[in-house]
């Protein structure tokens, strides 16, 4: 690696800069940066104007850009990809939503009809010519029958609409994106050639200390 002796103050400020901010950063996370809406920051914004590097160096500046400028096809690919992701992290919870209205479903028709189990209830004491005390403790267990049921059904409502709300969520994200081979491929290449033009750059950094 070429020392950095020579190198104009400013172009080697902005070298150091971006080693700085990238040395602990997984590529994932420098793609998310750059491509974050909310993020007026710019990892190119201290670029000085063009000078003379070893070409070991202007070409890992290069790659680094290349990759990571705001609007850049890596960060379009990246930003398709994190789509899917939310997607598929959207699909699990409605399938999630979905089996909690199932669930709830199936033990409120267990239970959704306490005239049927009344009369069960009286027709076997009356079989059994129990004492009146049991029977006054059956007819406390069908009122309980009939509170948990309605502890049910407003369950099933709730489940219901959180399911719905979920499933309104997903709808808004649109189809599934195509092109995922694609997408994955070039991030994977992305990411290597991420990291071999940091570490040039990181070489030629501590070669000016």
């Amino acid at each position: 690696m070429a020392a950095a002796a020579g190198v104009e103050p400013p172009a080697l400020a902005y070298i150091r800069h971006l080693v700085e901010e990238l040395e602990d950063t997984a590529f994932e996370d420098a793609c998310f940066d750059q491509a974050d809406e909310f993020n007026d920051g710019d990892l190119f914004d201290r670029r000085p104007e063009p000078s003379e590097v070893p070409a070991a160096v202007a070409r890992a500046l290069d790659g680094v850009e290349d990759l990571l400028w705001k609007g850049s096809p890596t960060l379009a690919a990246y930003a398709r990809q994190d789509a899917r992701n939310r997607r598929l992290e959207q699909e699990n919870v409605v399938a999630a939503t979905a089996a909690a209205v199932a669930d709830t479903g199936a033990a409120t028709a267990g239970r959704n009809n306490p005239e049927v189990v009344t009369a069960a209830v009286v027709t076997e004491l009356e079989r059994m010519n129990r004492a009146q005390e049991e029977e006054a403790a059956a007819a406390a267990a069908v009122d309980g029958l009939r509170a948990s049921l309605a502890g049910l059904l407003e369950r099933l409502v709730l489940a219901v609409e959180e399911a719905e709300e979920e499933a309104a969520k997903l709808e808004a994200m649109g189809p599934e994106l195509p092109g995922l081979a694609e997408d994955v491929g070039a991030l994977f290449r992305a990411q290597k050639r991420f990291l071999d033009c940091l570490r040039v750059l990181r070489l030629f950094v501590a070669s000016a200390r």
